[in-house]
């Protein structure tokens, strides 16, 4: 079971995601990339940061961000380990993070908030995910 934030967890991820046909069907017109940002907390002593390339439906590519590299991304969604650990553990849904302040989100909202099955259906290829989160 890979570990959370991993090259073999991401690419588990992307896989899992491309697979995800509710995914494809609810992200059909999305074109944006991400960057992903757990924040130190709990069990995590450092941040981790990945990057997802979105674009119709598709994951084109996924990976492990170094220490200090910054690539330009559309969005920027970060928060707490611990918020992590309730959204990996479906306890909450993307939106309902960012809305409770649990998250931040760094780019065009209302592209976001039209695109909600697609996080939801995100969140679920997570979940589908083998993930070790500690």
């Amino acid at each position: 079971m890979p570990l959370f934030g991993t090259k073999e967890w991401i690419d588990a991820y992307v896989e899992n995601l491309n697979n995800n046909k509710a995914y494809e069907e609810a992200a059909s017109w999305w074109e944006g990339d991400f960057i992903f940002i757990a924040e130190p907390a709990g069990n995590l002593d450092h941040e981790l940061k990945l990057y997802i390339d979105l674009w119709h439906g598709k994951c084109r590519s996924g990976r492990v961000l170094e220490p200090g590299e910054e690539p330009k991304a559309e969005f920027i969604w970060s928060g707490n380990w611990d918020n992590w650990v309730l959204l990996l553990t479906k306890k909450i849904d993307p939106i309902q993070g960012l809305m409770a302040g649990k998250f931040k989100l760094v780019g065009n909202m209302a592209k976001v908030m039209r695109a909600t099955k697609a996080a939801q259906e995100m969140v679920n290829s997570v979940v589908a995910t083998d993930t070790q989160l500690y």
